[in-house]
C-alpha cells in the first residue's frame, strides 16, 4: 500500500466534469486545503487564487464525492476475499472442485469456510456425504451465495453439537432427509450453531487484512461504509479502521449492543464523520436464493410462503423499544410481506416515541405490493437497496415471483413516490464495485446483457439518480447531509476523480468506468495503475496544469 498525500497539503483538481452538472455549471475545478473541501469554481479562477497549490488534472473525467457502499459486511468481506469463492460454480461438481484445491493448500486442522455456492440449476443437492468425502475429519462450512444458508459437512455438524434430535430454532430450519438425519443444509437463524467454528477459521482478521479491504474498496471509488454487522467485537474492529483514517464508517448494531449502549444513553447517531452509530440491524425474513423471503402469496414454482425470521407483533415490540431508546432501526425486508411487516413496525412506532436522529430504513425491498408503495414515503422510510441483485437474480425472481416482478427491486417506483434511497453491494454476497452497481441500476442487464432487454425495465433509473443513491443519498441516511456525498464547500474533502466522462459513455458500458483517483480526506488513497503511483502523482502535482 502506498502512502498517502499528508493531509495538511492543498491540493487542486482541475479541468474535471463536476458532478452534477446542474449545481457546477461553469464549474471545473475543485481546491481542497487540509481535510475539507475549499473552494469550487473555473479552472483559471482557482489556479489564479492558489497558483502555488499542488494540481492535479482530471481531463475532462467526472469528479463525483466519495462513494459510499450503504450495506455490506465488512469484516467477513475482509476476511473472504482469502477464503475460497464458490460463486459462479454452475454445477455441483465444480463447486466441489474448488473446495478440493483449497482443502490441498490447507495444513492443521482448522475448519474451512467459504462462501458463494448458489445451487440453483445444480445437477445434485448440496449435502454433507459430498463434503465428507473430501474433506474426513476436518469441519467444512460454506456461506450460500445469499449468506442465508450454510452447506456443511458431517464433522462440521458434530462440531456444532447438531444431530437429529436438535429442534429447528425459531425463524431457523435444519433440513433433514427421509431418515430425519441432518442433511447439512443449515437455512436462516439455525446458521447461528456454527458461529463458534466459523471463529476458528482463518486468515486470522488482523488490522493489515482490515486496512487491506479498505485499501480495495478505495480502488473503487468507495470512502465510506454502513456496515451490517452486529456484534461487538466487529464494532470495535471497524471503530479501529476508522481511527486510522482508512474509511468513514456508519455502524449499525445488534439487539445485544442496542441494550448495552441505550444502557450507556447512547443512540443513533452519535458521533462524527468518521465513525459513527448507526441503526438497530433486524432480520424480518429469509432470503429469495433460499427461498426463505418471506411472501403474501406463494412461490410460483412450489416453495410456500418463506419464512418470517422475527414474528409481526414482536418485530412492531422491538422497533418501539429501540425508538424510545433514540435509536433508528434498518430491517432486512426481502419479501413483500416481510416488508409489509416493517412498515407496520415503523408506523407503530411514530405514536410510540419522537423520531429517532437518523431515519428509518427498511435493506434490500426486493419485493414490494402495489399497496404498500405509497408508505414508505408517508412513514419517511428511506431505502437501503443493491442494483447487482437485480440483475444477479433476475431469473431466479422472474421464477419465484412471476407477474408480482412489476415490483421488484422497485428503484424507480419508490423514487417516483419520493423515496429516499441509498445504493450498495452486501458485500460479501455481491462485490462491492460500484460499477457494477451502476451498470445494473441503468439497464437492469447484468454485463454480458442478459436478459435481454433487461429486468423489468421499467424499474430503471437513470445515471444522475445512481449516483446520488451511492453519495448524497446515503450521506442523508447517515446523519451526515452537506458533510459527505458533496462537492460543496466546508464538506470533507472524497472524492473521485473517474477516467473518463460517466455522462459520455453508453449505458451499456458503464460496467467498463473505473475510478483514476480516489481522495479521503484530503488524502490521496488510491491511483489507479495506468496513473503511476501516489509519489510520482504527488510529486508532479505541482507542475501539472490541466486547466481550461
Amino acid at each position: 500500500m502506498t502512502a498517502p498525500v499528508p493531509s495538511d497539503r492543498p491540493l487542486l483538481i482541475t479541468g474535471g466534469r463536476l458532478w452534477p452538472a446542474a449545481r457546477w455549471a461553469g464549474a471545473d475545478a475543485v481546491f481542497v486545503r487540509g481535510s475539507r473541501i475549499s473552494a469550487v469554481g473555473r479552472s483559471r479562477d482557482l489556479i489564479a487564487a492558489v497558483p502555488n497549490a499542488p494540481r492535479l488534472a482530471a481531463r475532462g473525467a467526472t469528479i463525483t464525492p466519495g462513494l459510499c457502499d450503504a450495506h455490506l459486511h465488512f469484516v467477513p468481506w475482509a476476511q473472504g476475499r482469502r477464503q475460497p469463492d464458490l460463486l459462479g460454480a454452475a454445477t455441483r461438481a465444480g463447486a466441489l472442485a474448488r473446495v478440493s484445491t483449497a482443502l490441498a493448500g490447507m495444513a492443521g486442522d482448522a475448519p474451512l469456510l467459504g462462501r458463494g455456492w448458489d445451487e440453483m440449476g445444480w445437477e445434485v443437492r448440496p449435502d454433507r456425504a459430498a463434503l465428507d468425502a473430501l474433506a474426513g475429519g476436518r469441519p467444512v462450512i460454506l456461506h450460500s451465495h445469499d449468506f442465508h444458508s450454510l452447506w456443511a459437512n458431517s464433522a462440521a455438524l458434530r462440531a456444532a453439537g447438531v444431530t437429529r434430535e436438535t429442534p429447528d430454532p425459531p425463524g431457523g430450519r435444519f433440513e433433514r432427509d427421509g431418515a430425519g438425519e441432518p442433511t447439512g443444509i443449515v437455512r436462516e437463524n439455525a446458521v447461528r450453531a456454527f458461529a463458534a467454528l466459523e471463529a476458528q477459521a482463518g486468515p486470522a482478521i488482523t488490522p493489515a487484512l482490515l486496512d487491506d479491504g479498505a485499501a480495495a474498496l478505495h480502488a473503487a471509488g468507495i470512502t465510506a461504509v454502513h456496515d451490517c454487522q452486529r456484534n461487538a467485537i466487529d464494532m470495535a474492529r471497524m471503530r479501529a479502521l476508522a481511527g486510522r483514517r482508512r474509511l468513514r464508517v456508519l455502524q449499525h448494531v445488534g439487539e445485544e449492543q442496542f441494550a448495552q449502549l441505550a444502557a450507556a444513553g447512547l443512540a443513533s447517531g452519535v458521533g462524527d464523520a468518521w465513525f459513527r452509530i448507526g441503526a438497530l440491524k433486524l432480520f424480518a425474513d429469509g432470503a429469495l436464493g433460499s427461498r426463505t423471503a418471506a411472501l403474501l402469496e406463494p412461490y410460483d414454482d412450489g416453495y410456500g410462503l418463506g419464512m418470517v425470521t422475527i414474528p409481526r407483533e414482536q418485530l412492531i415490540a422491538i422497533v418501539c423499544r429501540a425508538a424510545v431508546a433514540g435509536f433508528a432501526c434498518a430491517i432486512h425486508a426481502i419479501g413483500d410481506r416481510a416488508v409489509r411487516h416493517a412498515l407496520d413496525a415503523f408506523e407503530a412506532a411514530r405514536t410510540a416515541a419522537p423520531a429517532p436522529p437518523l431515519p428509518p430504513r427498511i435493506e434490500h425491498v426486493q419485493l414490494l405490493h402495489p399497496d404498500d408503495l405509497p408508505r414508505f414515503a408517508a412513514l419517511g422510510v428511506a431505502a437501503s437497496m443493491q442494483p447487482q441483485h437485480a440483475t444477479s437474480d433476475a431469473f431466479a425472481a422472474a421464477a419465484a415471483w412471476g407477474a408480482r416482478c412489476a415490483l421488484a427491486y422497485p428503484w424507480r417506483s419508490l423514487v417516483a413516490s419520493g423515496v429516499a434511497l441509498a445504493f450498495g453491494s452486501d458485500a460479501p454476497v455481491e462485490p462491492p464495485l460500484p460499477w457494477l452497481g451502476l451498470h445494473s441500476a441503468v439497464t437492469r442487464t447484468r454485463p454480458d446483457g442478459t436478459p435481454p432487454g433487461g429486468f423489468v425495465p421499467e424499474q430503471r433509473i437513470g445515471l444522475d439518480l445512481a449516483l446520488h443513491a451511492y453519495t448524497a443519498g446515503a450521506a442523508a441516511l447517515a446523519g451526515l447531509t452537506g458533510q459527505l456525498g458533496t462537492l460543496e464547500p466546508g464538506a470533507e474533502a472524497d472524492l473521485v476523480i473517474w477516467d473518463r466522462d460517466l455522462h459520455a459513455v453508453p449505458p451499456v458500458d458503464l460496467h467498463e468506468v473505473r475510478p483514476a483517483f480516489t481522495v479521503l480526506g484530503g488524502e490521496i488513497v488510491y491511483v489507479s495503475p495506468g496513473s503511476g503511483s501516489v509519489a510520482a502523482a504527488a510529486a508532479s502535482l505541482a507542475t501539472t496544469d490541466g486547466g481550461r
